[in-house]
């Protein structure tokens, strides 16, 4: 199966004081596409050598007994004959379940479209041709916030809290049109710009003063940077992940703990280490265990109310 990609978040000069800048894609006068960030489930379909529509989740094939909360229900509904022109392509979409984000109810069990990939040509589709195609076959697009000239990062970040769906949006996702499918992964040719209300971290000080560094204790140190990169909505996203590949119930009970705090530590850490890596000092000991302690504390908050 073909997996989506990971889209980074922005890491522009200036736009934190500390990182380097991912952004090399785009450049003024370019072609960008921005699109809302639905809160939900990845979710994709693809025709199979019978002509079958098949169903996945993010990591897996779906069945009747592994349904990722409907989707796969829903793809069965799809008359498949009217498919055939998807060939061998797959059809990526976020399937519109309860995560994080509070939508309109009327939002929810819908799956918005938002991207193409071709297996032949190892070449994702330009978003007209992703739309063309989820219109002509019934499906949502998911909804577009602008279409036109790359103007600046700040000119982006003005589409943040215009949500199609409720009350709330988690974020914006900026695609380039005119370099897509450029190799350059330091580079990537779609980002990601996070809303406050949802973010995945706090940003660290540039420079933070240290009256007195040599009575710092390194464990001090290190529970303070764990809490600039560990928050209750990047411990939440991790659970709902668990939940949609089937790790977890879709209910979570008390009871779920045990196997909450084998797995979901290890998870935020390698999901820390892929974000942040560059805004804490890995180099301290002791920084997986406050990351671990923080996520385990954040997950009985959630779990046990």
């Amino acid at each position: 199966m073909k997996h989506y990609m990971d889209i980074s978040r922005i890491k522009d000069e200036g736009y934190d004081g500390i990182t380097e800048s991912n952004t090399g894609c785009f450049e003024v006068g370019d072609h960008i596409n921005i699109t809302e960030k639905w809160d939900g489930a990845n979710a994709s379909i693809q025709l199979d050598t019978d002509g079958s529509l098949l169903a996945f989740s993010r990591k897996k094939q779906l069945d009747y007994k592994d349904t990722l909360r409907g989707f796969w229900n829903y793809v069965q509904s799809l008359d498949a004959n009217k498919f055939q022109d998807l060939g061998n392509r797959v059809c990526f979409g976020e399937w519109g379940v309860g995560h994080t984000v509070k939508y309109r109810q009327d939002a929810y069990n819908k799956w918005y479209v938002f991207d193409m990939y071709d297996l032949d040509t190892g070449q994702w589709l330009p978003q007209t041709e992703v739309k063309a195609f989820a219109e002509s076959h019934g499906l949502e697009y998911i909804h577009v916030l602008y279409d036109g000239a790359f103007i600046s990062w700040d000119h982006c970040k003005t589409f943040l809290n215009s949500p199609a769906y409720g009350e709330f949006q988690e974020g914006i996702i900026i695609k380039s049109q005119s370099k897509l499918n450029s190799s350059d992964v330091r580079q990537p040719f779609y980002l990601k710009i996070v809303n406050d209300s949802f973010k995945e971290t706090k940003i660290k000080n540039h420079i933070k003063k240290i009256l007195d560094p040599e009575h710092l204790a390194e464990k001090l140190k290190a529970e303070e940077e764990a809490k600039t990169v560990v928050t209750k909505a990047r411990v939440e996203k991790e659970l709902y992940k668990m939940i949609d590949e089937g790790i977890l119930p879709e209910k979570l009970q008390p009871q779920d703990m045990g196997m909450i705090a084998k797995i979901l530590p290890s998870r935020v850490f390698k999901d820390v280490m892929k974000e942040e890596s560059d805004t804490i000092d890995i180099s301290n000991k002791y920084i997986g265990k406050a990351i671990n302690a923080l996520a385990i504390g954040f997950a009985k908050e959630i779990v046990i109310h």
